[in-house]
C-alpha cells in the first residue's frame, strides 16, 4: 500500500474557531509538494490585540512595503499577494492538494495538531458530510510519537517559526527525525 505523509500547520487566532480565526495555513508532503495560504478575511482587529500574533505571526504575513510603518501605523496585508486567498479559493485549493496523489492513503501528521486540524476542517463549516472526502478526518500526532521515543530533544527549527508552511516542513523534518530514532533503536 501506498502511503502519502502530509503535515499540516496553522497560525489561528486562539479564541476564534470559525474561518474568521484562521490566520494562514500550510501543508507539505515528503516529496516536497506545498501549499501555503492566508486567509484574507481573517479578524484583523482581533488578531492586532494579540501580543503574540503581531510579534511572532505578523512579520512572515505578505504586505505591500514589508514591515515599515508608514504615518506610524502599522502596514496592511498584501490583498494582492497570490498567497493571500478567499475561504472557497483555499477550501478549493486543499480539496485538490489532497486529491492530487497516486497514494491509496494518505497520513496527516502535525505537532500538537488538535486546533490545526479543527482548523482545516472549518473550512468546510466542521462538517464532515460536507467535507471532501480526500481531506483526512484525523491526524497523527508527532508529540505522541515523540512521546514514544522516549522524548528524545527535537531539532530545532531552522527559521520560519510561526509561518505556516516553515512550521509545516519542520513538521515534516521532526517525523523524518523520530523514523530515523525508532530505525536505530
Amino acid at each position: 500500500m501506498t502511503i502519502r505523509n502530509v503535515y499540516l500547520d496553522c497560525e489561528f487566532l486562539p479564541a476564534d474557531p470559525s474561518t474568521r480565526g484562521l490566520v494562514s495555513i500550510g501543508l507539505t508532503d515528503d516529496q516536497g509538494v506545498d501549499y501555503y495560504a492566508v486567509n484574507r478575511d481573517f479578524d484583523m482587529k482581533a488578531f492586532k490585540k494579540i501580543p503574540f500574533m503581531m510579534d511572532n505571526v505578523w512579520p512572515s504575513l505578505p504586505k505591500p512595503h514589508g514591515d515599515v510603518r508608514l504615518h506610524g501605523k502599522w502596514p496592511r496585508l498584501d490583498l494582492g499577494h497570490p498567497s493571500v486567498k478567499t475561504v472557497p479559493t483555499i477550501a478549493q485549493d486543499i480539496a485538490d492538494y489532497f486529491a492530487a496523489t497516486d497514494a491509496e492513503t494518505t497520513h496527516l501528521w502535525a505537532w500538537y495538531g488538535g486546533q490545526d486540524i479543527c482548523r482545516l476542517h472549518s473550512l468546510w463549516d466542521n462538517d464532515w458530510s460536507r467535507m471532501p472526502s480526500q481531506i483526512p478526518q484525523w491526524f497523527n500526532e508527532l508529540e505522541t510519537l515523540r512521546w514514544q521515543a522516549g522524548n528524545p530533544a527535537m531539532p530545532e527549527q531552522p527559521s520560519g517559526l510561526h509561518n505556516a508552511l516553515a512550521d509545516a516542513k519542520h513538521n515534516r523534518a521532526m517525523h523524518h527525525f523520530l523514523l530515523h530514532i525508532g530505525q536505530t533503536a
